[in-house]
């Protein structure tokens, strides 16, 4: 009866936090019996006019949802707009496609991903205009895909260039206490984000080499889409900010129109008629039990596909730091947890209707065991199948250990990679158990039965013995890189070093196969799994969605405020897991570390000592003997 009552409880949580989302869906949703008698009517019956869709891009368009778990609303994954944009692509009666894009909360290689959308949307016949209130950078470049681009007169264009800022915090642990020793293999593996207050030269030269590379994709972007200059985009990005008729002036934009506007001169110029929207998200849910109903249904539809008969392609999503610990199918689209990675690889290797697997690394690494024991089961499956691999924001250190041994390798021009290196981080809380004023008196049987305790910074020898193991690990790195890119040793670590690299520079190195999008990596899979072009093969996603019952088992021994912080989390956007927490995490024990130790320099800054988000429970994490910092 307890159990009945604790997992009602979470029901109840959960439809309390959905409730939000429901009222503004409600708000903005026409009412869905005038809908349903408007297709009675005949309205959406066949008919020889094209239609205008309308799809709506913004701040809750995200590349994977905190939890993974079907929960309708605003929400909408990266994953579902490619789906829908393919969807309309092959619909004859889509005669153009209208983007109403707001502010994006997404990457550079997330946004090429969408450009190759776009791209199969207008080789399909499908005019594509973009329409923008204001135009942020990286709606401004995605807007750049379209066929023609729309700002409201009273809007502006920005397109700054990029800047970034990276936090060396030596000076903040200090502040609370916190001293980290660091032992590394290669020499650009670490620039010193924990313990140092500057970068060094290896820093300097491989961050600007990548803020290089990218500075020139951003301007190709502009300057092909807007038959532009170098000269007139550079100067442009120089300027940054325009006013909406200065944009027009300076052919940035086509057109200056409130949104109504250009719809209308849209629908006019194509003759087209404007096609309703279908997407109900929470509007007709009126109890928990539609809740519920609707969550299940969305998991019995691609169970179903799973099931179903014929050729299938797998995408898995290989998503968030690799940790050598197992927090079930809720959290996958969080981290890369090995045991459960481990097992969704060895059931697509043994699913006979999966011809091939495409996988999605978007991943800054993390255990090196964990990376490697991923590895040794995707080359497992790389022996029955097809294994490709598509590169997403960052597939570095062991993002790219478990990139290896793929048949072909896919990446953005502005993707980072690399990284092969290993590092190990030893936390020393001397100086926080001195303002506490705690005497410590230790036992220890075995010369190093305290190493990495956290109670005092390593002694000399125990530095010398810890470059060794990590040292040891590295060729180890080295000699897998080396046996799936079919390059000697001696060359994976004349450009290894720890070093990283954008999409475009790997693949001058042989790093990658091809610069192209996760739909490019399907196409692939399917030639290799001698799939013909006439067969009809479906796209399945891997790890499969998590059920309500698995999701409460994964929060089971969480607080309340956890679990709240959770189940928002499945609702709305949110973060992938912060620098901070994956510093307390990876140096929780001795371990050779496969992770790129970079805070994510595509938002700028990140400052410790901020809420972490999101509340991942990680009650299995091994902790120090002694209190964190707070």
């Amino acid at each position: 009866m307890r159990r009945v009552t604790y997992v009602l409880g979470w029901l109840v949580l959960l439809g309390f936090v959905a409730a939000p989302a429901y009222a503004v869906e409600n708000e903005k949703k026409p009412d869905s019996s005038a809908s349903s008698n408007e297709a009675a009517n005949g309205e959406e019956q066949e008919s020889p006019i094209q239609r205008l869709v309308e799809v709506r891009i913004d701040e809750y368009v995200v590349p994977a949802r905190a939890i993974n778990i079907p929960l309708p609303g605003k929400t909408k994954t990266l994953q579902e707009l490619r789906e829908q944009f393919k969807d309309l692509a092959e619909d004859d009666r889509v005669g153009a496609v209208l983007l109403d894009i707001g502010t994006l909360q997404l990457s550079m290689p997330d946004i090429e991903e969408l450009r190759a959308s776009l791209e199969l949307l207008k080789n399909k016949g499908k005019k594509v205009s973009a329409f923008l209130n204001l135009a942020t950078p990286n709606g401004y470049l995605l807007a750049c895909a379209a066929d023609e681009i729309v700002v409201a007169p009273t809007g502006n264009v920005v397109i700054p260039g990029l800047g970034r800022a990276f936090p060396f915090l030596k000076g903040y642990y200090q502040m609370v206490g916190m001293e980290y020793d660091v032992v590394t293999a290669g020499r650009f593996k670490y620039p010193g984000f924990v313990n140092r207050r500057e970068p060094d030269k290896f820093f300097l030269e491989e961050f600007n080499a990548i803020l290089d590379g990218w500075i020139g994709d951003y301007m190709r972007m502009i300057g092909t889409a807007r038959k532009l200059s170098p000269e007139a985009v550079k100067d442009a990005i120089n300027h940054a900010l325009f006013r909406a008729d200065e944009a027009l002036q300076r052919g940035l934009v086509d057109r200056l129109a409130y949104y109504d506007e250009c719809k209308e001169q849209v629908l006019r110029r194509g003759k087209y008629r404007l096609q309703k929207s279908r997407e109900e998200g929470l509007a007709n849910v009126n109890s928990l039990q539609d809740l519920m109903e609707l969550i299940n249904e969305q998991i019995r539809e691609q169970e179903e596909a799973r099931k179903a008969v014929g050729p299938k392609i797998a995408v898995l999503q290989a998503r968030g730091p690799i940790i050598d610990m197992t927090l079930g199918p809720s959290f996958a689209s969080q981290v890369i947890s090995r045991e459960d990675f481990v097992k969704v690889v060895r059931e697509l290797r043994k699913n006979d209707s999966i011809k091939a697997v495409v996988m999605h690394v978007d991943s800054p690494g993390g255990s090196g065991y964990a990376s490697d024991v991923i590895w040794q089961e995707l080359r497992a499956l790389d022996d029955v199948k097809p294994l490709v691999v598509s590169m997403g924001s960052v597939a570095g250190s062991g993002g790219y250990y478990i990139a290896c041994p793929a048949r072909k390798i896919f990446a953005h021009p502005t993707t980072i990679t690399g990284s092969i290196g290993v590092i190990g981080i030893f936390p020393s809380m001397r100086s926080m158990l001195n303002r506490m004023d705690y005497e410590m008196t230790t036992m220890q049987r075995g010369e190093r039965a305290l190493l990495g305790s956290g109670l005092d910074t390593l002694s000399p020898e125990e530095r010398q013995f810890l470059q060794d193991y990590i040292s040891d690990f590295y060729s180890v790195f080295v000699d897998r890189v080396a046996t799936g890119r079919r390059m000697p040793a001696e060359v994976v670590r004349q450009i290894a070093e720890g070093r990283i690299y954008t999409g475009r520079q790997a693949k001058e190195l042989r790093l990658i196969d091809e610069l192209g999008s996760l739909s490019d990596a399907i196409d692939a899979a399917r030639e290799m799994a001698n799939i013909p072009p006439s067969a009809e093969v479906r796209i399945v996603y891997y790890p499969r969605a998590s059920s309500l019952g698995e999701l409460l088992e994964g929060i089971g021994s969480v607080s309340a405020a956890q679990a709240v912080s959770v189940f928002s989390q499945a609702a709305s956007p949110a973060p992938a897991l912060p620098f901070d927490a994956q510093l307390k995490l990876f140096s929780s024990r001795i371990e050779p570390l496969c992770w790129m130790a970079v805070p994510p320099f595509y938002e700028g800054a990140t400052v410790p000592g901020v809420s972490v988000l999101p509340s991942l429970p990680m009650r299995n994490t091994p902790a120090p003997a002694l209190p964190w910092a707070p």
